[in-house]
């Protein structure tokens, strides 16, 4: 993706992820068009928070850190207005389930937006905000990462499967075996098929 592609999105509101990439490249190159900041990763988050608002004022507040997160955030929206910012940093795999909801919390603001990269698998805490982002690079992860990846979809639908496999054989009455055994194999196989498309093939 170009950096003319990236301008593109973030001017449709969207927020960018990539793989194993240096984002600080687009960081010279957006900083004419658009309010940006980078970090080099996401913590610790107050300090990111004192460095966006000065960022935005245009000038250093000694006094910011003694304020708590929620000040900051205040302080963040009143001195940003109805301007836009682009917070850019890389190491998106470090972030915390506390600091994540920083990050969120920012991310509904309407003229927040974010480019950030990541190397490594992280948290399922941090998942919910990763949802957030379109990965540009989404080849060159699933080149990389998808064959150390193991879908466990069908796995947890097969065991359930013969669970009520052998619950319909505990319930069933006491007719010939044979049939007992086809009818249970069935509904086996009905709970397989149901649960697989309910719950999506991937």
């Amino acid at each position: 993706m170009n950096l003319i592609q990236i301008k593109e999105q973030i001017d449709n509101g969207n927020n960018l992820i990539f793989y194993n990439k240096d984002v600080y490249k687009y960081y010279d190159g957006l900083m004419t068009d658009y309010l940006c900041i980078y970090f080099n990763e996401p913590l610790p988050v107050k300090v990111r928070l004192i460095e966006c608002i000065n960022k935005v004022s245009n000038r250093k507040r000694p006094s910011l850190k003694r304020q708590t997160m929620e000040e900051l955030k205040k302080i963040l929206v009143k001195e940003l207005h109805f301007e836009k910012l682009v917070i850019i940093f890389n190491h998106f795999e470090r972030l915390t389930k506390r600091s994540v909801q920083i990050y969120q919390y920012l991310n509904s603001l309407k003229n927040i937006q974010f480019i950030c990269s990541f190397k490594k698998n992280f948290k399922s805490d941090v998942y919910s905000f990763f949802k957030t982002f379109h990965l540009v690079n989404q080849e060159e992860y699933k080149l990389n990462c998808g064959k150390k990846e193991i879908n466990i979809t069908y796995t947890i639908y097969a065991i359930l499967s013969v669970y009520c496999f052998f619950i319909y054989l505990k319930t069933a009455s006491s007719m010939i075996m044979a049939i007992v055994l086809i009818g249970a194999g069935w509904f086996a196989l009905i709970i397989f098929r149901t649960l697989m498309y309910a719950g999506g093939r991937s």
